[in-house]
């Protein structure tokens, strides 16, 4: 009888490739998704990256290389939705890290489904990264609150 693989954990892929505070941050992260009933799944066999989900809609995306661990924020269906309906639940300061969060894409080839021209919470932004126009690069401290915030901002409006 063959034997089954057993698939790591997502604590176990990510202690092998980020350390320190890094760590620390990503598996505060990715306890609080556990806590709020976040469903994760792997988005590719080989890749450190894992969607996150509520009622089956794309919230966030994590991404773990480089040293680095990344939020990736409002792909597909929830963008334009989220966008469109956030502004209710933010609040200035929010706004603000959201804000100088946009994923501006100057290298060409690089952003999966091209780039935009869009207005965000009022801002007009060039080249914006039309999968993933949030970007979070590691966060800690208050960007780790932030991060968690816009995550459960996410939940409410794919819920209303």
């Amino acid at each position: 009888m063959a034997e089954k693989k057993v698939t790591p954990t997502i604590e176990e892929m990510v202690t092998d490739l980020i350390d320190g505070d890094k760590l620390k941050n990503f598996l505060d992260f990715n306890d609080f998704l556990k806590n709020n009933r976040f469903a994760k799944a792997k988005t590719a066999k080989n890749s450190c990256t894992w969607a996150v989900k509520h009622k089956n809609m794309n919230i966030c995306s994590l991404r773990v290389r480089n040293d680095h661990w990344y939020i990736t924020y409002f792909k597909g269906f929830t963008r334009k939705k989220w966008f469109d309906k956030c502004e209710k639940y933010i609040t200035d300061e929010l706004k603000q890290f959201i804000l100088d969060n946009i994923n501006i894409n100057t290298a060409p080839g690089i952003c999966c489904g091209g780039v935009q021209n869009v207005t965000i919470l009022g801002e007009k932004f060039a080249n914006v990264c039309h999968c993933h126009p949030l970007w979070v690069n590691s966060p800690n401290g208050k960007a780790l609150d932030y991060a968690k915030e816009l995550v459960l901002i996410g939940k409410n409006i794919v819920t209303e």
